[in-house]
């Protein structure tokens, strides 16, 4: 916990002096990279966010602390044990982070994170209200394997900092730190609505997950930012609920029960009838198009 406090003191120093130089530059350049409102929105998400994180800290705690008395070995040699927590614990979050792109119910929590049509550091900060909920549940096999509660915790906290940097337009491509690592370029793409880049580059600080498991994309035309489905209004509570309305709505059809059940676990876009999309249907047809052509 006071690691985790110290790294706060730490970091927002710094995200208010990189905010406030990549406004700076934006005016300067004129590339409107910030709006008021958008802006408001994201300090909003994480103000709320936040707060269901502190509310939900003792039932994190307790699931981390219940299958930690489990463990079948803990690792004694300091470097091995903080470099393995820490490759876990950046792949378990890929895999929470699939998890949120292809599952509609739970893309119903993320999409409020990937509906802003700009691409700044405080895109960073529009953070999944509601993933507190559910998050926990995906760091628990770490406790299982020996790691400390509190080390997951702060190693979470660590790779979350480190994902904060690669919210930006400013920042080109890397070099060999592309093959390995999630840059800015890496990022845009997975922010991007063009059809080659959705659901793409999942990973928070190691790119190596994506390229393994086949969701890398390489940055190769200009990304344009927001959802397929453009926000009517983009206000707060259309950012927060908006896709739980809709999702509400399609259960709500006269359709049977084994559709109600595809609509909340097949991914975003899918429904019976193909009158919207799912992102490997928009390739498809994306593909289809150019070959005709």
């Amino acid at each position: 916990m006071i690691r985790e406090q110290i790294l706060l003191l730490i970091e927002t120093p710094i995200y208010l002096v990189l905010i406030l130089g990549e406004m700076l530059i934006s005016s300067i350049q004129n590339t409107k990279s910030y709006s008021t409102k958008d802006t408001a929105i994201n300090l909003l998400c994480t103000g709320l966010n936040f707060g269901l994180d502190i509310l939900m800290r003792g039932v994190t705690l307790g699931a981390l602390v219940f299958a930690f008395q489990f463990a079948p070995i803990q690792i004694e040699n300091q470097i091995l044990y903080w470099g393995f927590l820490f490759l876990g614990q950046d792949f378990l979050y890929y895999l929470l982070h699939v998890v949120d792109h292809y599952t509609r119910f739970f893309w119903a929590v993320h999409v409020t994170h990937h509906s802003s049509e700009k691409f700044n550091f405080t895109v960073a900060i529009r953070s999944s209200v509601f993933q507190p909920l559910y998050r926990f549940v995906y760091y628990m096999p770490l406790a299982f394997l020996g790691f400390q509660p509190l080390d997951i915790l702060f190693m979470y906290a660590l790779c979350q900092t480190y994902g904060f940097f690669v919210h930006t337009e400013k920042i080109n491509k890397m070099g060999f730190l592309e093959w390995f690592m999630v840059t800015p370029s890496h990022h845009r793409v997975h922010h991007a609505k063009n059809p080659i880049y959705l659901d793409k580059n999942m990973g928070m600080v190691l790119i190596i997950w994506d390229r393994i498991f086949g969701t890398f994309q390489a940055e190769t035309e200009k990304p344009e930012f927001g959802l397929t489905t453009p926000l009517r209004t983009g206000s707060p509570e259309e950012v927060i609920f908006g896709e739980w309305k809709k999702l509400i709505q399609d259960l709500n059809r006269p359709v049977s029960f084994q559709t109600k059940i595809r609509y909340l676990l097949n991914p975003p876009g899918w429904c019976p009838d193909g009158s919207t999309l799912t992102s490997e249907q928009i390739r498809k047809k994306l593909r289809i198009m150019q070959e005709k052509e």
